[in-house]
């Protein structure tokens, strides 16, 4: 993760936390609705009570790292998106963009959250379910505008791509069309498991290279989820060393045994410096994962894709990397370039 602060990997590694995954064909995009909102007022359930909006919002503040998709995937552009990171243009990935339009949102700063530019921003609604607020951060925002934090009190990063698209319908008032893109997503992913029986059941791992040093993501991060949603399998011992509050474990050379599976992803591309001390030292390319051509590299654009893990990003991981890792689980190295960061 190369060129990412060291807040920014460990948001990678706790909002990885998210979503199991789903997938849909290039050919169908989830549509931009022009449908009527509906159903108010409406009350939103989350960690810290509960939140009233009594008409349809218009301008909408996204506080969570990961939300605007949902919103551009239902039609309607935020009037301000915060950072996460890629530097991408008004902090909305490559396969969202055409969502904007010629709409260009503030973008909010991935640090600590400003309260002043939210305020001077006129929300009618806040929404942060990925966001992982505090109780005191989330009284200050009730206090500007109605907001909508995330559903457990007890794990801040705990929500599913599900709850964020239903969400995303309650507050546009487009609950019904939510409801069938969650349904036809959840249909598509056990099509694209389908289309490539070859995963089922392959041992797998989702790494990442930062500062000097590799790590593991546990079970529960969203990379990771991708890669069990689809059939395949993480060791006990992966989910026994990730057991802490930042979900990934440092795995030293002499534990690269973890990394010798079926199927190694790592969120980096082959290219990056890391990477590339990685696959010049012997401990690592002396193993069947990689003189088989079983490790596949991402890079910047197709991590986050798996770290979104969203209603709009998901056509690119099935269509894009979930290719590149049935060729992988052959162990022929000729067949692991369907996929290129």
């Amino acid at each position: 993760m190369s060129g990412i602060s060291r807040r920014a990997f460990g948001a990678l590694a706790t909002v990885a936390l998210f979503a199991t995954v789903t997938a849909c064909d290039t050919e169908e995009e989830p549509a931009a609705s022009a449908s009527a909102a509906t159903g108010f007022p409406v009350t939103i359930d989350h960690a810290f009570g509960s939140t009233v909006l009594e008409t349809s919002p218009e301008r909408i503040v996204v506080i969570g790292y990961k939300e605007q998709d949902y919103y551009l995937a239902l039609g309607t552009v935020p009037v301000a998106i915060r950072d996460w990171y890629g530097d991408m243009p008004s902090a909305t990935w490559p396969w969202a963009q055409s969502y904007l339009g010629t709409a260009t949102p503030t973008v909010l700063p991935r640090a600590d959250l400003d309260f002043e530019a939210i305020l001077a921003l006129d929300p009618d609604v806040i929404v942060g379910m990925s966001a992982g607020l505090t109780q005191e951060q989330y009284d200050t925002l009730a206090k500007i505008a109605p907001t909508v934090a995330q559903p457990d009190a007890d794990d801040q990063w705990a929500v599913t791509w599900q709850q964020m698209t239903r969400t995303a319908g309650k507050v546009l008032g487009k609950s019904t069309e939510a409801e069938t893109m969650v349904t036809d997503l959840e249909k598509r992913l056990t099509d694209a498991a389908a289309k490539y029986p070859q995963l089922k059941g392959a041992s797998t791992v989702f790494a990442s290279g930062f500062e000097g040093q590799f790590y593991i993501f546990s079970p529960n991060a969203t990379g990771s989820k991708v890669l069990l949603s689809l059939g395949l399998t993480m060791a006990d011992e992966v989910g026994t060393l990730t057991d802490n509050a930042n979900e990934y474990f440092v795995i030293s050379k002499e534990r690269f045994d973890l990394l010798d599976v079926k199927v190694a992803v790592w969120s980096e591309a082959a290219g990056d410096d890391l990477i590339t001390k990685l696959l010049a030292d012997s401990l690592y390319t002396s193993r069947a994962v990689h003189t088989e051509g079983r490790d596949v590299f991402l890079g910047t654009e197709a991590n986050g894709a798996f770290s979104f893990s969203s209603v709009l990003s998901l056509p690119y991981v099935i269509d894009t990397i979930v290719p590149a890792l049935a060729a992988a689980a052959d162990g022929d190295p000729a067949t692991t370039s369907a996929f290129s960061a």
